[in-house]
């Protein structure tokens, strides 16, 4: 069994996956409390499904870009857990789970995340081999820049304000709004990355894991 957690943001989900099937799956509105509601909700989905946690054989986990601080919650909890149960944990980007939920498309696809200040984080994807890649940097931009920034059709799919959508649809026709239940990530597909990832031996050494977080400037960091 594998865990998968995602505290990107404001919204926190988890998911228990059994290398076949996703057999347990929440998300919840945290807001600022997922220090307080992180893990209760573990313990929950866990009796659930009637998981032991020596059961458990590796955790995936969210590693931005979002909130520093639901960032740092998420992967604390998880190196502590790893760390009792002796398992492996494989962190994955927050907007490749994104776009591992996106159907198959011949438009690229940019994944987005609100980051406060009018801004948005993006990462483009292509299509190929029957899955989404990204393709080049992880960057940062104002809602104006990154309307400006789209010179082809292109679908954009992402959690976002009903006046940033609105926004981006009127002013860039070339922009291709996925649908809102589209745009929410699950944490299901966190869990498929992660468990590819266990099964193939890409396990990163909790020393060497750490959020990819904004700084207030705009610019990225790890």
């Amino acid at each position: 069994m594998l865990l998968a957690i995602d505290t990107s943001t404001a919204t926190i989900g988890l998911a228990i996956y059994d290398g076949s099937s996703v057999i347990g799956e929440t998300a919840w509105t945290a807001g600022n409390h997922h220090t307080m509601t992180l893990a209760p909700a573990v313990l929950r989905l866990c009796e659930s499904v009637d998981l032991n946690f020596e059961h458990i054989k590796g955790f995936g986990i969210a590693l931005g870009p979002g909130s520093f601080t639901s960032l740092r919650v998420g992967l604390s909890f998880v190196k502590g857990m790893a760390l009792g149960l002796n398992v492996p944990i494989i962190g994955v980007p927050t907007l490749d789970i994104l776009a591992a939920a996106q159907p198959r498309s011949t438009l690229p696809l940019c994944a987005v995340l609100q980051a406060g200040r009018n801004r948005i984080a993006t990462q483009y994807y292509r299509y190929e081999k029957k899955k989404w890649v990204s393709q080049g940097e992880l960057n940062v931009f104002s809602l104006e820049e990154f309307a400006q920034s789209i010179q082809n059709p292109t679908l954009v799919s992402g959690e976002l304000t009903a006046e940033f959508r609105t926004f981006l649809r009127r002013n860039n026709r070339d922009i291709r709004m996925a649908t809102p239940a589209m745009c929410l990530r699950r944490t299901g597909f966190l869990a498929e990355i992660a468990w590819q990832g266990l099964v193939k031996g890409r396990i990163n050494p909790p020393s060497e894991l750490a959020p990819i977080y904004l700084h207030t400037k705009g610019s990225l960091a790890v």
